[in-house]
C-alpha cells in the first residue's frame, strides 16, 4: 500500500511538470551598439599630441539600467594614452558614449601581434593594438556588448 501511494504520489508531482509546456524564454530588448566615427580600414594614425574621440551609440527599445564604453590595449601606456579608460551612462534607451585616445609617442618599435584579441586576428609591427566596446546592462542582470578592434599608429 505504501508503493502505491508513493507511485502515485511521484505521478501526482511530475504530471504538471510534464503536461505543461515549457514557456518560451523572453528575448532580450533589441539593443545596437554602434561605433559612429571609426577609423579608415582600422588605422588610426595620431600624431604626438594629437587626441581623436570616438563616439559609441548605444539604444534599445527597453530602458538600460546602465551603458558603458571601455577600452582594451595590448601596449598598455605604450605610443597613446587614452583621457579615460571609461564612460558610463544610466537609465536611459540611448546614450552617446566617449573615449579620448592622445598620441603618446612613436609606436614605430612595437612589435607585431597576433591572436589578440581573438584567434586569426594579426596586427602589424609599428602600431599598436586596441579594442574599444560598448555594452548595456538590463534588469535581471542581462547584458548586451560589442567590441571593435583597430591599430594606432603614431609616427
Amino acid at each position: 500500500m505504501k508503493r502505491i501511494l508513493f507511485a502515485l504520489g511521484i505521478i501526482l508531482i511530475t504530471l504538471p511538470l510534464i503536461l505543461v509546456p515549457a514557456s518560451a524564454a523572453k528575448p532580450g530588448p533589441a539593443t545596437t551598439i554602434t561605433l559612429l566615427n571609426p577609423p579608415a580600414d582600422g588605422l588610426l594614425v595620431l600624431g604626438v599630441g594629437e587626441s581623436y574621440t570616438f563616439d559609441i551609440l548605444i539604444t534599445s527599445d527597453e530602458p538600460f539600467n546602465s551603458a558603458i564604453a571601455k577600452v582594451d590595449i595590448y601596449y598598455p601606456g605604450k605610443g597613446v594614452f587614452w583621457h579615460a579608460g571609461s564612460d558610463i551612462a544610466k537609465q536611459a534607451t540611448s546614450a552617446t558614449l566617449h573615449l579620448t585616445v592622445i598620441g603618446k609617442k612613436s609606436t614605430a618599435d612595437l612589435a607585431a601581434v597576433c591572436d589578440w584579441p581573438a584567434e586569426g586576428i594579426c596586427w602589424p609591427a609599428g602600431t599598436a593594438p586596441q579594442v574599444i566596446g560598448g555594452a548595456a546592462r538590463f534588469q535581471g542582470g542581462l547584458i548586451s556588448f560589442e567590441a571593435f578592434p583597430f591599430t594606432i599608429q603614431v609616427p
